[in-house]
């Protein structure tokens, strides 16, 4: 009976543990190296901010796995603002906004979020 039912507790564990995502871990369906592939097809991938780290001398915007601060360029856009949650971009085809895991944050409504 022992053995039961310290089985069915390790199973419940596992999966528990499988439900959990990790939201900064890169898509597995993107590739960061060249795999002989057009190269300009490479670039183009979408963009994906998944964290912004805001300290009191910097911003920096992680974008596709790489940090950016406002200012510079990531696949032709220029990165315009650098806020709490999003980031402004500028391109030849307009402004484009990015945010953090697609504003898909789950907040807890008692904290005042």
């Amino acid at each position: 009976m022992k053995q039961l039912l310290l089985l069915l507790c390790l199973g419940l564990t596992h999966v528990q543990a499988n439900t959990l995502t990790d939201p900064t871990k890169p898509n597995p369906n993107t590739s960061m190296f060249n795999t002989g592939k057009d190269p300009k097809a490479v670039m183009t991938m979408a963009l994906k901010l998944t964290a912004i780290i805001n300290n009191s001398h910097t911003k920096q915007a992680i974008i596709n796995g790489r940090s950016f601060t406002e200012g510079q360029q990531v696949q032709g856009y220029k990165v315009v603002l650098i806020s709490e949650n999003h980031v402004v971009l500028d391109g030849s085809d307009g402004k484009q906004t990015l945010y953090v895991n697609n504003n898909n944050i789950k907040k807890d409504a008692h904290n005042g979020f």
